[in-house]
């Protein structure tokens, strides 16, 4: 797959099962694989003879890797914010830190993920648990310096409101979205040399890498996905394909994937606008940057419109080619649905 950085994240907790995570660490490759890196929210965390257990553990597999696999780094993502905090608090995450500042881990590798919210003292929080100093926030970055003179970097995301709540709900908390949260605001992360937004070639970390190559996830029923760089509807499965080449070849077969990758979707949403006004709301009104393709893609008619309109630039761009009367029926189909589409030639 040509990786360079390998994330074990979830729609949950990894670190609920650690055995598999100590398997990860030790096992997955990549010829010029850099950097493996583990979210978890420190809920292992319980007391300091968990945590030392649990990072003796994860660390010792890392260690173990075997002489063949790529040198590379590890680094524990520590998710807290608002929310985290409500739960369980800063102190496991404090613990975690703290446990890391200790011999036998000095080359282990560690930040914090937060989200951007206004009256949100959860990282003034963990610092003062620490106590530590903190630096102002820059480029979404903040840093924590540890007595111990370590630094430990606090990165801000954008809050995905419609993946944990909703406007309605997020009125009714002691936190709110800042402007930088906005997703024309935080979108900007996104843009491309071109100056398109291109989620699909972009490493949105700490500090934001283009890539030659693309940002790729490997859900857990084996789907291969682009990150907002395919029909969600439309993915290879890394378990039936006899190599990545084969599901590389799947995607990019598909007119909708291309364009995807190539201008990313605040592009595609301009393409749906003129049969779906919609679509330009849905890009501009909320800061779904991670979930925006499935909500420009809901039905099967946007998904249809939507790979039309992209075949249509392809073809006369001379990229692809196809049976125009197909095509004309196509957009016949969507027509008689309701759907309103462009004038078109008589084939």
């Amino acid at each position: 797959m040509g990786l360079w950085k390998a994330v074990l994240s979830g729609g949950g907790e990894p670190m609920v099962e650690p055995e598999f995570c100590e398997r990860f660490v030790n096992e997955v490759d990549s010829p010029n694989l850099e950097e493996i890196e583990l979210i978890t929210s420190a809920h292992f965390a319980a007391d300091e003879a968990e945590t030392l257990a649990r990072l003796n553990a994860l660390v010792a597999a890392w260690r173990s890797r075997a002489a063949h696999l790529a040198r590379a780094s590890l680094t524990i993502r520590i998710s807290l914010d608002w929310f985290h905090a409500q739960r369980i608090g800063v102190e496991p995450a404090a613990r975690v830190i703290e446990m890391l500042g200790q011999p036998g881990f000095e080359d282990v590798h560690c930040y914090v993920r937060s989200v951007l919210l206004e009256r949100d003292s959860t990282t003034a929080d963990l610092c003062a648990r620490l106590g530590g100093q903190l630096t102002e926030v820059r480029d979404y970055q903040q840093r924590i310096q540890l007595p111990d003179g370590r630094e430990i970097l606090v990165y801000y995301k954008n809050l995905i409101v419609d993946g944990r709540m909703n406007q309605r709900k997020l009125s009714r908390l002691p936190v709110d979205l800042p402007t930088e949260s906005k997703a024309d605001v935080f979108g900007k992360r996104f843009v491309g040399e071109s100056g398109e937004h291109v989620p699909a070639r972009t490493y949105n970390g700490p500090q934001v890498r283009h890539l030659d190559g693309l940002a790729c996830l490997i859900l857990d029923d084996g789907s291969v996905r682009i990150l907002e760089g395919n029909d969600p509807h439309r993915s290879p499965s890394a378990r039936a394909v006899s190599g990545w080449d084969e599901a590389i070849e799947f995607l990019y077969t598909d007119p909708l994937t291309v364009y995807l990758v190539d201008h990313g979707p605040q592009a595609l949403a301009q393409l749906l606008a003129q049969s779906f006004p919609d679509a330009a709301r849905v890009a501009t009104d909320t800061n779904q940057l991670y979930h925006l393709t499935e909500l420009l893609l809901a039905t099967p008619e946007r998904r249809l419109c939507a790979m039309l309109y992209a075949l249509d630039i392809h073809l006369k761009e001379g990229r692809v080619t196809a049976d125009r009367a197909v095509v004309e029926q196509a957009w016949r189909t969507l027509a008689e649905r309701g759907v309103a589409v462009p004038a078109r030639e008589t084939p």
